[in-house]
């Protein structure tokens, strides 16, 4: 990094439910020197609208820079890694807002699953990643292949399983059913009322769908994936066994992806190459704590 010595470098790391951005000094031996981190609001634009997203964005960054006393003049780099970012086109936009916020620095563009592989392998590009946190996509990349594997990531209408997402949505629809006879009853039922601060389960239906014009809280990926919590409380404190279901359901939804990726790069069990593994997210806890 010599060639960026003493440059101040901003990097993005855009989730479904929250972006964090940090601001930092480069130097010479890599590490460099941390400004000013913020946390801010989802970026996901898929979630929460182009618009929303370029604002959280614009608030991270113009946060980070007036904590850490500098100018956007002096910003030469910034590294976004956005949740989301799936195509060319998402590249190039996200390339154009940060030209409009930072003229003067260079910008890459990558999808977070691409700094989560990283932050597992000391940096290196290679191996697989599961990402389960609001969302939920897998990434597969070999050493010396150009080509890279990505499974998943398309959000929950298109049959993403294994997430946050995945276990509010699960956590929702059990509710609704215990209350109607097509399923148990279980704690989940309170600790849901009690957090939407509705009296009933048909309380509920507003909470999802809105009234009078106006999107209802579940409109937003982040208001689903918030459930996730009430799963893991309702099975720890009550020993639910709705609530377990849900999160083996998610375990099951993330070895799904990594087994794909794997099979699809020909290395795992069914095959001689092995390669490094790297989970990431709060899905994960969810998942793991049964």
């Amino acid at each position: 990094m010599a060639s960026i010595e003493g440059s101040v470098v901003i990097g993005v790391d855009g989730g479904g439910t929250k972006t964090a951005v940090v601001a930092f000094r480069a130097s010479g031996d890599e590490d460099g020197s941390v400004l000013a981190r913020k946390v801010v609001e989802s970026s996901n634009r898929n979630s929460v609208g182009s618009e929303a997203a370029v604002a959280a964005l614009r608030n991270g960054v113009t946060s980070v820079l007036q904590e850490a006393g500098q100018d956007v003049k002096d910003v030469k780099y910034i590294a976004l890694c956005m949740s989301g970012c799936d195509t060319q086109d998402d590249v190039d936009f996200w390339i154009k807002v940060c030209k409009d916020l930072l003229p003067e620095a260079k910008t890459a563009v990558e999808n977070d699953s691409v700094a989560a592989l990283c932050s597992g392998t000391g940096g290196k590009l290679e191996g697989i990643v599961v990402i389960s946190g609001t969302g939920s996509i897998g990434l597969g990349v070999l050493k010396g292949r150009p080509d890279r594997v990505r499974v998943g990531g398309m959000g929950p209408l298109l049959g993403d399983r294994g997430n946050g997402y995945f276990i509010g949505q699960a956590a929702l629809a059990a509710v609704a059913k215990g209350e109607d006879g097509r399923g148990p009853k279980s704690p989940l039922r309170d600790l849901v009322l009690g957090r939407f601060g509705v009296e009933s389960v048909d309380g509920l239906i507003p909470v999802a769908y809105g009234r009078d014009g106006m999107p209802g809280r579940l409109a937003e990926w982040g208001e689903v994936a918030g459930v996730a919590g009430l799963v893991m409380e309702a099975e720890r404190k009550h020993g639910c066994l709705v609530a377990r279901k849900i999160l083996e359901e998610c375990g099951d939804g993330v070895a799904e992806i990594a087994e794909a990726v794997a099979e699809r790069l020909a290395v795992g069990r069914a095959h001689e190459e092995r390669v490094s593994l790297v989970l990431a997210g709060g899905g994960l806890s969810a998942a793991a704590s049964v």
